[in-house]
C-alpha cells in the first residue's frame, strides 16, 4: 500500500523581507512570482498597484519625444517613428536600460514633475534631474525613501485604494496556493493547497494593515507583500491560532501563491 506522505516544499524561502513589526523574514520566490502574476488579472482588486506601467502608457505619458530621449540617457540610438510604434505594438521596449529610464521618466511626470519632486523630497532640481535620466542610479537614502513613499501614494490613489480624505479602504483578502503551517519542528507540520479567506480571520486586516499592503503592492515589493499575509495568517487566521511567533520557525507560510484577490473598502 502507498505510503502518502505530505508533498515537500517546491522551493526554500529565498528571498528576504521586512514585516509589518519590522522583523527580518524570508520567503519563497514561488509565492512572489504568484503575487506578481495576480496583478495581471484586472478583476483582482490588485490593477494599477504597480510602479511599473505599459509600454502604451509610457508612450501616451511621455509622447515619442520622451521615449527618444530615455534611449538617449541609455546611450542608445533615439529610436525612429517606425521602432516605437513597434514597441507599442508589441507591448514592450527590447533594452531594460531605456525602458527603466522611461519609466522613471514617466513617474515623475506623473508627480507634477521634476521641480515639484525635488520640493516633495528635499533634493535639489539637479538631483532629481540626474536620478530621472540614470546619470545617479540612486538618491540619498532619505531622499530615496521620500520619493517611494510620494510614488505609492500617488500610486494607491489612482488606483482608487485611498479616499478622498487620504484614508486608506480597508483590504478584503483571498488567496490561494501551497501553504505551510508548522510548530518549530518538521514533524506533524500541514501542507495543503488552501484557499484562504482573510475576511473570516478573527481579527480583520485593520486600516494600517491595509496601507502597509497597498503600499508594498504599489512599490512592487512583492516580499513584503506575502510577509504581511503570512504574519495575518500565523496570528489572526482561525484555522491557525496556537502559532503565536512569526518567524522561520514558528507559524504559517506559503509555498507558492497562485492568486490573490482584494476587495477595497
Amino acid at each position: 500500500m502507498a505510503l502518502h506522505l505530505p508533498k515537500p516544499r517546491t522551493t526554500k524561502p529565498a528571498q528576504q523581507a521586512v514585516g509589518l513589526d519590522g522583523l527580518k523574514v524570508s520567503v519563497a520566490n514561488a509565492a512572489t512570482s504568484g503575487v506578481e502574476k495576480s496583478k495581471q488579472v484586472k478583476s483582482g482588486g490588485l490593477a494599477g498597484l504597480t510602479s511599473k506601467v505599459s509600454v502604451t502608457q509610457l508612450r501616451t505619458e511621455l509622447g515619442n519625444e520622451g521615449l527618444r530621449q530615455a534611449a538617449i540617457d541609455a546611450g542608445r540610438t533615439p529610436p525612429s517613428a517606425r521602432t516605437l510604434r513597434r514597441w507599442a505594438q508589441q507591448g514592450r521596449i527590447p533594452h531594460p536600460d531605456v525602458l527603466e529610464r522611461a519609466q522613471r521618466r514617466a513617474a515623475i511626470e506623473r508627480l507634477g514633475g521634476i521641480d515639484a519632486v525635488a520640493a516633495k523630497i528635499g533634493r535639489s532640481r539637479s538631483a532629481v534631474s540626474r536620478y530621472r535620466s540614470g546619470e545617479t542610479n540612486e538618491l540619498r537614502a532619505d531622499a530615496s525613501k521620500k520619493l517611494k513613499t510620494v510614488k505609492a501614494q500617488d500610486i494607491m490613489k489612482r488606483a482608487g485604494v485611498l479616499r478622498p480624505d487620504g484614508t486608506p479602504k480597508r483590504a478584503v483578502i483571498r488567496v490561494r496556493g501551497g501553504v505551510m503551517v508548522r510548530n518549530g519542528a518538521d514533524e506533524g507540520y500541514d501542507y495543503r493547497v488552501r484557499t484562504l479567506d482573510f475576511a473570516n480571520s478573527d481579527t480583520p486586516f485593520s486600516s494600517d494593515e491595509s496601507r502597509e499592503l497597498a503600499a508594498a503592492l504599489a512599490n512592487d515589493d512583492h516580499a513584503r507583500v506575502v510577509a504581511l499575509l503570512e504574519r495575518h495568517a500565523t496570528l489572526d487566521y482561525p484555522e491557525n491560532k496556537g502559532f503565536d511567533r512569526y518567524s522561520d520557525q514558528f507559524g504559517f507560510h506559503f509555498d507558492h501563491i497562485d492568486s490573490v484577490h482584494i476587495d477595497w473598502i
